[in-house]
């Protein structure tokens, strides 16, 4: 018969606060209450902005069909809900028990649970840089319409419809020549002299 195996994986911070669910501590306290004889216990300890969870690509590497995983929270397995939802696929696909909080855990529903957390959260962001986007547009529009307030609130100089004269009396490329503005600066003038 083959023999099933239980380890216990704790993943936190080196705290010593019994009372604070992300301390090694707390977790510990919490997995010997539950009075199992684990085979192994794998602890990953975080220190700074380092989480890397060493400990437990250990634990991955030795499980076998059958085997059980006692965690304290489940979420403590990864540090992003798509890592976790990998992961329980992962756990599924190897028929390990997962069990947290004194319950046992079916890995199937849990990795439905995150897996629509993770939808939901993309589905969040993606509405979040739709809202940005719709700022931003509006943000360019209103600066748009302020560049052409402005243009159009430039006050026509005495130089302004003299230039305008020389228009009417000949061609763009002859008043281009003697003003030295281009044809498109020209016709912004006649347009602006013209909707006065």
């Amino acid at each position: 018969m083959k023999h099933m195996s239980m380890y216990a994986y704790i993943a936190g911070t080196t705290n010593d606060d019994i009372n604070d669910q992300g301390s090694i501590a707390c977790q510990i306290d919490f997995l010997r209450q539950t009075n199992v004889d684990y085979d192994a216990y794998f602890i990953d300890t975080f220190t700074g902005v380092c989480q890397a969870r060493f400990q437990l690509q250990k634990l991955l590497m030795i499980v076998k069909p059958g085997d059980m995983i006692d965690v304290m929270d489940v979420s403590n397995m990864t540090s992003n809900v798509r890592e976790l939802s990998s992961l329980l696929y992962y756990l599924d696909d190897l028929q390990i028990t997962i069990y947290s909080d004194n319950v046992e855990l079916d890995v199937g529903s849990i990795r439905e649970h995150f897996t629509i957390k993770m939808m939901c959260r993309a589905e969040k962001l993606t509405m979040m840089q739709q809202e940005f986007n719709h700022k931003k547009m509006c943000h360019l529009k209103h600066q748009l319409a302020l560049i052409q307030n402005k243009n159009s609130k430039r006050e026509i100089t005495q130089q302004d419809y003299q230039i305008y004269k020389m228009l009417m009396k000949n061609d763009y490329r002859t008043v281009q020549k003697a003003t030295g503005l281009s044809r498109s600066t020209l016709y912004r003038l006649k347009k602006r002299i013209q909707q006065q």
